[in-house]
């Protein structure tokens, strides 16, 4: 696989595939879809002026050529590249920032009108082809017929090559070259691409129903019935499900019917979405997920469903998640409906928020790391929850063990008891959590079980938020915290040893940030052991 890869990068580079791209008949645009998605004015002035906040990066570099400025993130050139920015000029509008828009467009095309590994990778081609379609009508508003031909014959030229990746086999070695959650990702975004192509070129009739038909595969096999994506990372859905709206807007702007499949899924998706809502408006970290912005999830769930900030679930009982809510304290539960698709290994993983701060959870987004990265942060050890022996449940001889969940009401309070047989085979061990919150939102208690024979090793950890200040008592037997000036006192009862150990937190952007976790370590002396802990609000 990989000489066949390198033999097409060969082949990509050389004049000769130059040329077959550029063989193809010169077709009129006949519609310009609006982009769905609005632009902030100033970021947009900012852009004008030589200021780059963009993927998490501050440049400002007046004086240099865009394209030519060393910054060594891969998401920062991922992000320039995708011209995703263009909607940001729009938004501020006006003849300055149009000159400036054409201005870096050429200076694009003088420098990466071939084949290059990085600039064409298909992802950044296929956000890249969609930002210029959909902002055409701001670039030609002056009826520059040289920038028109110079565009289509650009965006042809890089459909042509997109047009070579829609297909099975090369969808399937996404699968296996990035995992489901980037490789989904990648798919639809290729397809947001091509329909859009096939929607605003003429004679392209064909190929959408082709494309679209492709869509509906994609989403049939990805999403679960209750609307969410199987990689079961929020932020990964919230970008798959802005690319449907982008298609759906689309097609009602060129009075097409949309799809049933369509309608369906971006309704089912929204409601799903909005489960993981957490106080500040972000979304909970599950599967590497980013947090992402209020002001991003606000926009994408306006235009999907008119909803912003509308009630969402409480449960997601096939998707394996519970969210329990007392006035400001909100807890996340993992149940792990487990699927072979899924991406972690860190069944009855907790995050905790109170008001609009996180108190704890997973040790972040796996976003732009790379694969040794991405197995750490998947582990079990990177996530609020019991691991037996310094491994993974549900790994190896475990992968298809089983679990079970259910939920009720107690003392005007609200349950969630939990079991998974993770560890079964490996170690006879049967590991069982039961979380409850009271009616107060002033404390929760967890009492966690391990059901084996075999003396085992057991650790509970949990990861808190950077900005959270912790300590331990002379005893350790509790610990103390400050979260956004609040009082927090966390107890345990059972026999374990409690320690206070370095942590980390990887933010939205990729940096890596130093934190703190209290660890609950004990070994199994019985048949059923338990730990009961829990945290109490300092009045």
């Amino acid at each position: 696989m990989k000489i066949n890869r390198l033999f097409k990068k060969l082949f990509f580079s050389t004049n000769l595939y130059d040329l077959y791209l550029t063989k193809h008949p010169i077709q009129d645009i006949i519609f310009t879809p609006k982009d769905a998605w609005p632009g902030d004015p100033l970021l947009g002035d900012s852009l004008v002026q030589g200021h780059y906040d963009l993927a998490g990066k501050k440049i400002y570099a007046p004086d240099e050529i865009l394209w030519k400025i060393i910054e060594p993130s891969n998401y920062w050139k991922k992000e320039i590249h995708s011209f995703s920015w263009l909607r940001h000029l729009k938004a501020r509008s006006g003849s300055l920032a149009r000159k400036h828009a054409r201005f870096l467009i050429i200076e694009w095309l003088q420098l990466y009108s071939k084949w290059n590994e990085k600039t064409w990778e298909i992802e950044t081609l296929s956000r890249r082809l969609s930002s210029w379609i959909t902002n055409i009508d701001f670039l030609l508003a002056e009826k520059d017929e040289n920038l028109l031909e110079l565009l289509k014959k650009n965006i042809l030229k890089q459909i042509k090559h997109l047009r070579l990746h829609a297909n099975k086999n090369y969808f399937s070695s996404l699968d296996t070259e990035y995992g489901l959650e980037i490789s989904s990702i990648k798919k639809i975004k290729i397809l947001r691409g091509l329909l859009l192509y096939s929607i605003c070129f003429e004679e392209e009739d064909k190929r959408y129903i082709k494309y679209i038909k492709m869509l509906a595969l994609e989403v049939l096999l990805t999403f679960n019935s209750e609307g969410l994506h199987f990689s079961k990372s929020p932020s990964t859905q919230l970008s798959i499900l802005a690319d449907l709206v982008t298609i759906r807007e689309a097609l009602i702007s060129k009075q097409l019917k949309v799809p049933d499949f369509l309608s369906i899924i971006i309704k089912k998706s929204s409601h799903s979405l909005r489960f993981f809502r957490t106080g500040n408006g972000c979304l909970a970290i599950f599967n590497g997920s980013k947090q992402e912005t209020k002001f991003l999830i606000d926009k994408i769930l306006s235009i999907a469903d008119g909803k912003s900030r509308a009630r969402g679930p409480s449960s997601l009982f096939e998707s394996g998640f519970e969210k329990l809510n007392s006035y400001d304290l909100t807890i996340f539960v993992d149940t792990f409906k487990y699927n072979k698709k899924s991406s972690s290994y860190a069944p009855h993983a907790i995050e905790v928020n109170v008001g609009k701060n996180r108190m704890l959870g997973s040790c972040g987004t796996t976003f732009e790391k790379d694969k040794k990265w991405k197995t750490s942060l998947f582990s079990a050890t990177a996530h609020s929850t019991l691991i037996i022996e310094n491994s993974n449940p549900f790994y190896l001889k475990d992968k298809n063990q089983k679990i079970s969940c259910r939920r009720y009401k107690k003392n005007g309070g609200e349950v969630v008891q939990c079991v998974h047989y993770g560890y079964k085979n490996r170690y006879s061990a049967i590991c069982s959590r039961t979380i409850e919150l009271g009616n107060n939102g002033k404390d929760f208690a967890v009492l966690d079980q391990v059901y084996s024979e075999k003396l085992l090793n057991f650790a509970i950890r949990l990861h808190f938020n950077p900005d959270i200040k912790i300590s331990l008592s002379r005893d350790k037997k509790k610990s103390m915290l400050i979260l956004n000036e609040q009082g927090w006192s966390f107890y345990f009862d059972g026999k374990a040893l409690l320690t206070l150990e370095p942590s980390i937190f990887v933010t939205d952007t990729g940096k890596v940030v130093d934190t703190n976790q209290i660890v609950l370590r004990g070994e199994t002396i019985k048949e059923n052991t338990e730990i009961l802990w829990g945290f109490n609000k300092e009045t």
